[in-house]
């Protein structure tokens, strides 16, 4: 009887289009699960049209009837809707009735291991709704040796004559590798295999990673927030361990991801709140209306902000471009007063603050100064008089306002030693007229000399909403990555606030390798870490580009000619390689092929009944019936994920087959060559 309603509310639900794909034969339980905690109408109006599902499911409160949500996501569990990939998984080995991570669609911030991690591992991003996604949550007790150093493999260094052999790494004095390198793999075990050596020496790292709804697509539909939580701080962790203790880290992400981010980063374990610097808001899109339904169009991003240690932060006076100064901007309409004689000493007292420091004040005769009308303000005449242009401010806080009224009548300036700010610890002079203060130009603009023009600048903000952060993305590198390509000047803005040059930077979500191309244009070293083959867009073809001499993107900027060089290595397949092989694969036919050679040359987990499935369980009707995409799923699900690389330590072993080369260059990577 049970069996029977169970089959019945199975057609009854496969009446929403939303939960069952006719194409691939899949019916999206998750999906379910979210609609009922949601109370969506549509569910619920289908199954009160059935009267069985009416009685077992509803409650009726006067004349409302009132979806018991909790029974019926019970009824779900322990009745699996679509249970052949479930049995399957139960028949092999794989699982005995836990749920998984996957499967949960609610945020999870309290994590049952505290060294828990989700390994991700990915295909091609075009391959959209077929896209098969694995993870896998991993215990303390199961992840082994799993974060141990790998080896490294296929070493190529590029310059601006074109590939070379990689006879040897340089280093700094301090040992610390000075390579430009591009690492494939995944990436989590590329930062592991990173700590030894540059631990506490990155001092920046930019991410942009999948998010939101693009992290859907990128990913698979399952890639939802307590999974996608996971996996960013699984990497997180890490990455902080990297940085260097005035270090800093921009994260990219969306509206959608933002607060459940920020929530996770600001935990003790990760970066706590109290080296919380900021979130700055990009502009990214224009609201055209065109292609978008949304009651309140999205046009920016988020970049979160932390120091690793905010009371090491070195102080920053960084500015930004405002406005260039003539006679059409604002600026002109206050800074038009132009000192022509800054005059003589006539007297002079000191002042004394509450604090009891000393301030000289120094009155003038003979200061003068005039007003210039705006249709004169040229850039010409801004260039010109560019260190004598100002405008008159009140004093409206601080010491300034306290010594105000004790000022003498005309004009004086006051010397004095401020403890702290853009001056702090030098002697300064400030101007008065009439007791309100010359605001010099100078101080909040500079000469650009190749331009001959006046630059307006301001200090640096968190509302980054110029349109010129964006313009000419597309040509950018020679590259194309749709929604997903940062342009330069927003990578550069951000390096030159937060990093010198020699200094090392890191992007372990490199796409199409925006970071790193902007990093070796501005003299900074870089650590790039990518998985997916972007073919024609791959980051290497960029860097290959930008070595010989790129000329888009901030190139004129920063008067880039080309040059230097780049070391590209990838982390040593092992299991990664066999998962990539079922992936490829186009039929079941080729994965009972496969499987021999999984179960002879590659480690499977050690639950599989290996010989019951190669017997019986692939010759079964139920599994032929599969889709080729669950049947491939639970062939990676067997793969034992401790190796899906080589360890280092393994790096002899010669089932592995690695070359002496990569062996020698792996040791002298990890600094272990005697």
């Amino acid at each position: 009887m049970e069996n029977t309603f169970k089959n019945n509310l199975y057609k009854l639900l496969k009446k929403d289009a939303r939960l069952w794909n006719t194409e691939t034969r899949e019916f999206n339980e998750t999906l379910l699960k979210d609609l009922i905690d949601k109370l969506d109408e549509k569910l619920i109006e289908i199954l009160l049209r059935d009267k069985e599902a009416k009685e077992k499911f509803f409650i009726k409160v006067k004349d409302v009837f009132v979806l018991k949500q909790n029974e019926l996501k019970f009824f779900i569990d322990e009745n699996k809707l679509d249970n052949s990939y479930t049995q399957y998984q139960n028949k092999i080995g794989l699982r005995v009735g836990n749920k998984l991570l996957s499967e949960r669609n609610e945020v999870v911030l309290d994590w049952p291991f505290k060294d828990c991690v989700l390994e991700g591992g990915m295909t091609k991003e075009d391959q959209k709704r077929n896209e098969i996604f694995f993870n896998e949550v991993l215990a303390k007790d199961e992840i082994d040796r799993l974060e141990d150093p790998k080896a490294l493999v296929n070493w190529k260094r590029y310059t601006a004559k074109g590939e070379e052999k990689v006879e040897e790494l340089k280093r700094d004095e301090d040992g610390t590798i000075r390579e430009n390198l591009i690492i494939k793999g995944n990436n989590l075990l590329a930062l592991h295999s990173l700590k030894e050596q540059f631990a506490g020496k990155v001092k920046l790292i930019y991410i942009d990673p999948p998010y939101g709804k693009k992290a859907q697509s990128f990913y698979n539909d399952n890639f939802k927030n307590s999974t996608w939580l996971t996996f960013m701080r699984d990497r997180l962790k890490i990455a902080k361990d990297l940085l260097t203790n005035n270090g800093l880290i921009f994260i990219q992400i969306d509206d959608e991801q933002y607060a459940y981010l920020k929530v996770i980063c600001d935990d003790k374990d990760l970066f706590d709140r109290e080296n919380y610097i900021s979130t700055i808001t990009v502009k990214s899109k224009t609201p055209s209306g065109v292609g978008q339904e949304s009651y309140i169009f999205d046009v920016t991003e988020r970049i979160l902000v932390y120091a690793k240690d905010l009371q090491q932060l070195e102080k920053n006076s960084f500015r930004i471009f405002d406005e260039y100064v003539d006679e059409n901007s604002k600026t002109v309409g206050n800074y038009n007063l132009i000192i022509s004689d800054y005059g003589k000493p006539e007297s002079e007292f000191d002042l004394k603050t509450g604090k009891g420091r000393t301030i000289k004040v120094v009155k003038l005769k003979n200061f003068e100064f005039s007003r210039t009308p705006k249709k004169f303000c040229t850039k010409e005449w801004a260039y010109k008089n560019f260190e004598n242009i100002f405008r008159l401010s009140p004093a409206n806080g601080g010491l300034m306002k306290k010594i105000t009224p004790k000022l003498p009548d005309g004009n004086c300036y006051i010397e004095y030693i401020p403890e702290k700010g853009k001056y702090a610890n030098q002697k300064i002079k400030v101007y008065f007229v009439n007791r309100e203060m010359v605001v010099l130009l100078s101080e909040t603009a500079q000469k650009n000399e190749k331009e001959k023009i006046i630059e307006k600048m301001v200090n640096i903000h968190n509302n980054w909403t110029e349109e010129s952060l964006w313009q000419g993305i597309a040509s950018e590198g020679g590259v194309k990555l749709k929604n997903g390509k940062k342009p330069e000047q927003l990578i550069k803005r951000i390096l030159d606030l937060s990093t010198h040059k020699d200094e090392i930077v890191l992007d372990y979500h490199l796409g199409s390798g925006t970071t790193c191309a902007v990093a070796h244009k501005m003299g900074r070293r870089f650590v790039g870490i990518e998985q997916l083959d972007y073919e024609e867009n791959d980051s290497v073809i960029r860097l290959n580009n930008v070595i010989k001499g790129d000329k888009t993107g901030i190139s004129k900027s920063v008067e880039w000619k080309g040059g230097g060089d780049f070391v590209y290595v990838e982390l040593a397949k092992w299991n990664e390689e066999a998962k990539e092989k079922i992936l490829k694969a186009k039929s079941l036919s080729e994965l009972e092929k496969l499987f021999d050679e999984l179960y002879e040359r590659y480690f499977l987990n050690y639950n599989i009944k290996t010989k019951e499935f190669k017997e019986k369980i692939i010759k079964e009707e139920g599994f032929k019936k599969l889709n080729l995409n669950e049947q491939k799923k639970l062939f990676v699900e067997m793969l034992d994920m401790n190796q899906m690389y080589v360890n280092f330590s393994e790096r002899a072993d010669k089932k592995y087959n690695l070359s002496k080369e990569d062996i020698a260059l792996s040791e002298e990577f990890y600094n272990t060559k005697k």
